[in-house]
């Protein structure tokens, strides 16, 4: 057994190393070209006043004039370290778990790490800050004082100035801390760590009622094109245009855009990239020491639970129209928070009923088989109109022949 771990860590690792190498490459082939959507959400900064998700540009900024680099080299510089160092950490934390069947659908499953490398458009979005930031909190000891402070005052807050849709993601960061700090009623405890939420809150709050003027959004418009001969366009323009900024003109906008056929189509693509992941979740339970916490102790399986703090995340679904990308944040934190639990111990999964699942009494090779179908087979595009890319594992490094090789030799 400790051979075929070792032997299916090395798989991992050599996995990911390729997700690295083309996802770094990919992030150099865009970084120049003058529409990349995910570039644009860099440029935001605060030359004109403040103004949400300005930090980070704002950062960029200050180094590409320290050392004299160009802004998009230095955004391509900071992509590529944010990039690379949460891949390598989604490694360590997942390369000691016992690796079962549908714990390998679930880590390989195409709306995980796999996603942005074959959707280049989402490649470099902040969101990679929030799951690096999410992964540390992880790693570290939830329970101790000095890491409640530093990531509830400093870099939880941080993590809504760079983006603010993490604010619907909270739900799963309160249900760690009803869990680690064993939470089973209402009392001061439970007090206290609602109350230690109190700085992402105002964090929050502060964004919303601080939109930047149309008088800020122009100063920002001509800092960027007298400095560095950039546009402020798609997401820059669209933070810094509070006409279509507001909640409700957002909802309008985007409802008038939503199709049957579309909510249709991600119903599946829900349904069948979170079925390793559901499945496990059917089949695991509290252990005994934490069976009573507060809200989920009368659910027999852990599936309801994860369902009750994912449903915030579907308002989104009405906010933007890029639904591919709410799959994959949504997806990122359900299974590392399930794999936070299981290297706990804070959980049990019962290995006998899910071995009676057909997945499970299958021959290996039939096994690899649905593996590589499943796995590398298909995964959604970025915007809800998009078809559904089909064979990542041949499309992705086609697209880096076809970019960085083809007719060059």
């Amino acid at each position: 057994m400790d051979d075929k771990k070792k032997k299916i860590d090395l798989y991992l690792l050599s996995y990911i190393l390729i997700l690295i190498f083309f996802g770094i490459f990919f992030l150099f082939s865009k970084h120049d070209v003058g529409n990349d959507s995910s570039l644009s959400d860099w440029l935001i900064n605060f030359s004109g006043g403040f103004v949400r998700r300005g930090i980070i540009g704002e950062i960029s900024i200050f180094f590409s004039n320290i050392f004299s680099i160009e802004l998009r080299d230095t955004i391509f510089l900071f992509q590529t370290i944010i990039f690379s160092t949460y891949y390598f950490l989604v490694y360590k934390f997942l390369k000691d778990i016992l690796k079962r069947r549908f714990f390998l659908l679930a880590i390989f499953s195409p709306i995980f790490i796999l996603h942005p490398v074959a959707e280049i458009e989402i490649l470099g979005r902040k969101e990679l800050f929030i799951f690096l930031i999410f992964l540390l909190y992880l790693f570290f000891d939830t329970e101790k004082k000095i890491v409640q402070i530093i990531f509830k005052i400093f870099l939880f807050p941080l993590a809504v100035l760079i983006w603010e849709p993490v604010i619907f993601f909270i739900t799963y960061l309160i249900f760690i801390d009803l869990v680690i700090f064993k939470i089973k009623r209402i009392d001061k405890k439970f007090l206290f760590i609602l109350l230690s939420y109190f700085f992402i809150f105002f964090t929050f709050l502060l964004i919303y009622l601080n939109p930047i003027s149309a008088d800020g959004f122009n100063l920002m418009k001509n800092f960027l094109k007298i400095k560095f001969d950039e546009s402020c366009y798609m997401s820059c323009y669209f933070v810094g245009n509070q006409s279509q900024n507001s909640f409700f003109e957002l909802l309008r906008e985007n409802i008038s855009k939503i199709k049957l056929s579309f909510i249709l189509t991600y119903s599946w693509i829900i349904f069948i990239g979170f079925l390793p992941i559901s499945i496990l979740l059917k089949n695991t339970k509290f252990n005994d020491t934490f069976e009573n916490i507060i809200i989920f102790s009368n659910f027999k399986n852990l599936f309801f639970p994860f369902l009750i703090i994912f449903l915030p995340s579907l308002i989104l679904y009405l906010l933007m129209y890029d639904w591919a990308r709410v799959v994959h944040v949504s997806y990122t934190f359900v299974l590392l928070t399930y794999f936070w639990m299981v290297k706990r111990n804070i959980i049990f999964i019962n290995h006998q009923e899910l071995s009676k699942n057909p997945i499970n009494k299958i021959s290996s090779k039939i096994f690899m088989l649905i593996f590589l179908v499943y796995c590398f087979g298909w995964n959604p595009k970025v915007v809800i109109s998009d078809d559904i890319a089909s064979k990542p594992i041949y499309a992705t490094p086609y697209k880096f022949y076809k970019i960085f090789l083809k007719d060059k030799f």
